[in-house]
């Protein structure tokens, strides 16, 4: 309960905090001006703690999931929030998810990092396979690999994960919980036990909710309580050393992201509002 509270209060915070620090620190140029941000749906009454968001596989849909102690399910839904289909994986536990992800081959990674209290040290994600037929009437999910690629069993060392898939790696970032400091992390998008690598970290004036990368893989997009943070990337490496733009977005606590084309965005909030944020 003082866990969610102080989220709150700091997520409350930090939504009213301004562009500025970050401009003035990493050279954020202000993003206002390039994008029209609205809502344009609602998340199902199913999906009330929603916390992740991935685009389905070749169609204009989503999956997305509750958090800490949710049925261990996925939810299709289109981009105004219908509920189109209920993945349940019960041979999964949820413990704390986070974040999804997606691969070009369909495969979907569920990000079970919940670590706000720093005591977990069994930190891991998921890969399972997002493969079925066109036809509602014969729609089948089927698991074709559910392991456990990433454990971290220090886990003082890494809190709460955010995630997204670049380059048949996985790219893990701190929700830097009460800390300034954001941290990216690398490992191995295959099965195993691995240990993240550290590869850069960035001040930023906000805690950590998501993360996504374009379809062309050539910008990232961090999302805070109340601000997006883009970055461009050079010569296919991921890091913070290539900021673009920050885009103050309020709307509440923010939680979820995920990019639709190479340039617009959806964002739902914690009270299940969904945003598009479109390049003008």
């Amino acid at each position: 309960m003082l866990t969610k509270l102080f989220l709150f209060l700091f997520g409350l915070k930090t939504s009213l905090c301004s562009c500025q620090p970050d401009r003035h620190r990493h050279g954020f140029s202000r993003a206002k001006r390039q994008y029209r941000i609205e809502q344009v749906g609602h998340m199902p009454a199913v999906a009330n703690e929603n916390s992740g968001l991935a685009t389905a596989s070749g169609k204009p849909t989503f999956w997305t999931h509750n958090d800490s102690g949710g049925k261990p399910e996925l939810y299709e839904v289109d981009s105004v929030g219908n509920l189109l289909y209920t993945w349940a994986l019960p041979d999964l536990q949820n413990k704390d998810w986070e974040e999804l992800s997606r691969d070009p081959q369909g495969n979907i990674y569920i990000g079970d990092t919940g670590n706000n209290t720093n005591t977990r040290k069994d930190l891991c994600i998921y890969k399972v396979s997002d493969s079925h037929s066109s036809t509602k009437a014969e729609k089948s999910h089927t698991i074709t690999l559910t392991k456990r690629i990433f454990r971290r069993r220090s886990p003082k060392k890494l809190l709460t994960a955010k995630l997204f898939l670049c380059q048949r790696q996985l790219v893990p970032l701190s929700k830097n919980w009460g800390k300034p400091t954001a941290k990216l992390y690398t490992l191995p998008a295959r099965a195993g036990d691995y240990t993240a690598v550290l590869k850069d970290s960035i001040r930023l004036n906000g805690m950590i909710t998501a993360a996504d990368i374009s379809p062309d893989q050539q910008t990232f997009a961090v999302l805070t309580y109340g601000k997006v943070f883009f970055f461009a990337i050079e010569e296919k490496k991921i890091d913070f050393k290539h900021p673009l733009s920050c885009l103050k977005i309020g709307r509440g606590q923010v939680e979820a992201l995920v990019f639709v084309t190479n340039h617009d965005l959806l964002v739902t909030n914690e009270k299940g509002k969904i945003y598009k944020i479109t390049r003008r």
